[in-house]
């Protein structure tokens, strides 16, 4: 994302001119203009604190009944709000993103992750990420310009449905999108 705003900026300066046209590819503008419109959308922007995503009791629902350790708090490479969940059967984060985030933005990313996969959730558009045998990252468009991911690890023991680490991912994060208030 940041090579693509200096390429960007660099192709706009003065003598940064490119003398040969390149192919086209799947630029910022493209992207935006490709990805559909957010529906319904959420405010993420109200959220200032990532641990607010998921109360003890939904953990607790999701089968994180022996915690390992409470809730912790830290900043996410976009320099927002992240938090993480460890319980013994499985260990969750949540990111804010509404500085580099939207639909637009996920699918710009596509080529850059692996397993990626299109999901729609709750009326929500976005990926399945780098889903491994334990593991699964959702990246989902709740505004135009913000998005969530929630990161699945598998640890042990849980129910079976935990097996499935992107189906598991998206059922975090159907619990952490009722946190999220509407715009």
């Amino acid at each position: 994302m940041t090579l693509l705003a200096v390429l960007s900026a660099s192709a706009c300066a003065p003598g940064g001119k490119n003398p040969e046209p390149s192919a086209p590819s799947s630029s910022a503008a493209d992207t935006n203009a490709a990805a559909p419109k957010v529906e319904n959308p959420k405010n993420l922007k109200a959220i200032t604190d990532a641990c607010q995503l998921l109360t003890d009791q939904q953990v607790k629902d999701l089968g994180g009944v022996s915690e390992r350790r409470p809730p912790e708090k830290s900043t996410n490479s976009y320099g927002e709000s992240r938090c993480q969940w460890a319980t013994d059967a499985f260990t969750a984060a949540a990111s804010i993103n509404t500085k580099h985030g939207g639909l637009a933005k996920i699918q710009q990313n596509a080529e850059n992750r692996q397993n990626y996969k299109l999901t729609q959730l709750a009326g929500y558009q976005g990926a399945r990420v780098d889903e491994q045998s334990d593991l699964c990252r959702i990246e989902l468009a709740v505004a135009d310009d913000q998005s969530l991911e929630v990161n699945y690890f598998k640890n042990a023991g849980g129910t079976p449905e935990m097996n499935d680490p992107c189906g598991y991912a998206e059922k975090i994060t159907s619990e952490v999108l009722k946190n999220i208030p509407d715009a």
